[in-house]
């Protein structure tokens, strides 16, 4: 899988290495999807489905996809064929295409998510020295990181989710570079699932990867006990910043674009967190040239969004709105630049 992934970005090198010689047909993209529960998931759905509608561009050939806990899902559904429109379809509730219906209809786990027996249950934090790690760490704080440490483990099996994805996605792993991430619970570092050396398949990565701390069981891979990869990052976004690429889209259901509100609002304050890191990797990404397109919820989304982001009564409502909001996004000027790359690889591919 490594050796696959070197493959590729040589073969990227060699294309942006001579653009004197040829016409430059291949633009390169990037595709981030973060975390965020059911929400994000329809918050993807409805993003993707505008991206298609304006450009054409097919997600599903992105030259690579971060996928964070909720984006795990989307990122493997995407790999395993199915398109924008018809993950729209899948959350707004409508009817999905013939082929789209054939790769849902693959999933036969029925999603079980029950609390384990108070026997098997403990209320002593995962890993309390992740608090001092954290305090000795000459990094920016992560204290989310520092929270996992000292939420005793999840109780519920996600076990029927990583199956449910792995019959969707067949396969051991995707083709294109396809990266999953989550932290070790034992040394508060990211691992990226498909990039890095570990040896796991869809299914348990994807379990890992949306592992919430104090909710779902750590994940045993390889010798790693994993959590939520937005322990670290609800986008992880930074980590195409050096491969370079033309254009890279990212969407985060747990940012918010525009005013933050009232910042005696707690989760206003986690958005506000979230959005100075995701800040700061779009920064990294920009400073390579790549153009960056970032398509999260307004203040005004948020506010129709009820429970919390593992509710599902109003994701055909989630998902549409994000549609909407996208689509108004697209047509500013800023994103023009992303618009017009992204419109020319449906150009090329036909």
């Amino acid at each position: 899988m490594l050796s696959q992934i070197l493959r590729w970005r040589k073969s990227l090198i060699y294309v942006q290495r001579w653009p004197n010689e040829r016409q430059r047909t291949m633009t390169s993209v990037g595709l981030v999807l973060g975390s965020g529960g059911l929400h994000a998931a329809a918050q993807h759905a409805g993003v993707l489905a505008a991206l298609a509608e304006v450009t054409g561009w097919d997600p599903r050939r992105a030259d690579v996809v971060v996928g964070t806990s909720a984006g795990a899902t989307t990122a493997v559904s995407l790999r395993a064929g199915l398109s924008a429109t018809d993950l729209h379809a899948y959350y707004a509730g409508t009817p999905l295409s013939d082929n789209g219906q054939i790769i849902a209809d693959r999933a036969t786990t029925p999603l079980s998510l029950n609390e384990l027996p108070d026997s098997q249950a403990s209320r002593r934090p995962a890993n309390p020295l992740l608090v001092l790690r954290e305090m000795c760490s000459t990094t920016r704080p992560r204290p989310v990181v520092v929270l996992a440490g000292l939420l005793p483990m999840g109780t519920r099996d996600g076990s029927s989710l990583g199956t449910r994805n792995a019959e969707i996605h067949p396969e051991s792993w995707p083709e294109l570079p396809t990266w999953l991430c989550t932290v070790d619970l034992h040394s508060g570092k990211r691992v990226v699932l498909g990039r890095d050396d570990v040896n796991v398949t869809i299914g348990p990565a994807v379990q890992a990867s949306t592992a919430i701390p104090g909710w779902f069981r750590p994940v045993d891979v390889d010798g790693h006990r994993l959590v939520d990869g937005g322990v670290h990052s609800t986008t992880n976004a930074d980590l195409v910043a050096a491969l370079g690429l033309d254009v890279v889209v990212i969407s985060s259901s747990k940012t918010v674009g525009g005013s933050a509100g009232s910042a005696a609002d707690l989760s206003t304050l986690a958005r506000a967190w979230h959005g100075r890191t995701l800040r700061r990797e779009v920064e990294a990404i920009q400073r390579k040239g790549s153009a960056v397109l970032v398509l999260q919820p307004t203040t005004e989304e948020l506010a129709e969004r009820a429970g919390s982001d593992r509710d599902d009564g109003d994701l055909p409502e989630i998902c549409e709105a994000a549609r909407i909001s996208a689509l108004a996004r697209l047509a500013l000027p800023e994103a023009s630049r992303a618009r017009q790359l992204l419109s020319s690889t449906s150009e090329s591919a036909r």
